[in-house]
């Protein structure tokens, strides 16, 4: 254990409490602390790490808030990696959406625009804005075997990462998130529902009016808890499907 999380930690660049919260997260979520497992005690981390137990704590205490770690307290308690990060599940590694790309075989994704938009009230909502604050809206066509697949609208808020608009969009936004701001999302919560094609599904993805598509609803949060990331990924329902394993059947 004591050889997983230590680490060479880069000082200066970030505050410590963010960058150890950032390196346990990234080993929570790759699998490398499993669901269930213990950390070691703050101050054993400390020692490890070569800082003062209080930024440990408020790393622990930003995972506890992103929903990746439980904190128990008593003789038995303790820091644990949580069984479900986020307290829910979706359907294997990356998520719904990530699934039905895996499924149909997607490949990349092309660049349809990106734009600094006003925020909606449904999209406020979801990342926690203001009615003034704005945000970046993406949109990407995802294609499998050539043809389209779903179109992804992503919004993020545009003070968390200015000029992203500008950046190079074509290959994975979550490594951009990361590498140029530091916020990679580790978790989130999806809804998929079947939802009724729009004009602009047609013209984007091929769906006829009329008939219908899977839409995925996405809110990805940082390290921190911090929500970074309302994605509304539009799939086509004749191209797209879901394949789950389950254990301990009941009727």
């Amino acid at each position: 254990m004591d050889d997983v999380v230590e680490f060479e930690l880069a000082r200066g660049a970030k505050p410590l409490h963010a960058a150890i919260a950032e390196h346990l997260a990234g080993l929570i979520t790759s699998g490398s602390l499993a669901p269930g497992t213990r950390l070691p005690p703050e101050r054993q981390l400390a020692t490890t790490l070569g800082v003062s137990r209080m930024t440990v704590r408020q790393a622990l205490g930003e995972l506890e808030r992103g929903g990746l770690v439980r904190r128990v307290v008593g003789r038995a308690g303790g820091t644990f990696v949580s069984e479900t990060p986020g307290g829910e599940t979706a359907s294997g590694a990356g998520g719904i959406s990530a699934a039905l790309r895996r499924a149909a075989g997607a490949s990349h994704a092309e660049l349809v625009s990106a734009e600094i938009e006003p925020t909606g009230k449904r999209t406020a909502a979801a990342l926690g804005l203001g009615r003034n604050e704005r945000v970046v809206v993406i949109a990407r066509l995802r294609l499998a075997g050539g043809k389209p697949l779903a179109v992804e609208r992503t919004s993020l808020p545009s003070r968390l990462f200015p000029d992203i608009e500008d950046m190079d969009l074509a290959g994975s936004l979550y490594d951009l998130m990361d590498t140029g701001f530091g916020l990679r999302p580790v978790r989130a919560t999806e809804r998929l529902t079947v939802a009724e094609a729009r004009p602009s599904d047609a013209r984007t993805i091929g769906a006829k009016r009329g008939t219908s598509v899977l839409l995925v609803e996405r809110v990805g949060y940082a390290a921190d808890g911090t929500r970074v990331e309302f994605s509304r990924d539009r799939f086509r329902a004749d191209r797209a499907w879901l394949v789950t394993e389950s254990t301990r059947l009941t009727d």
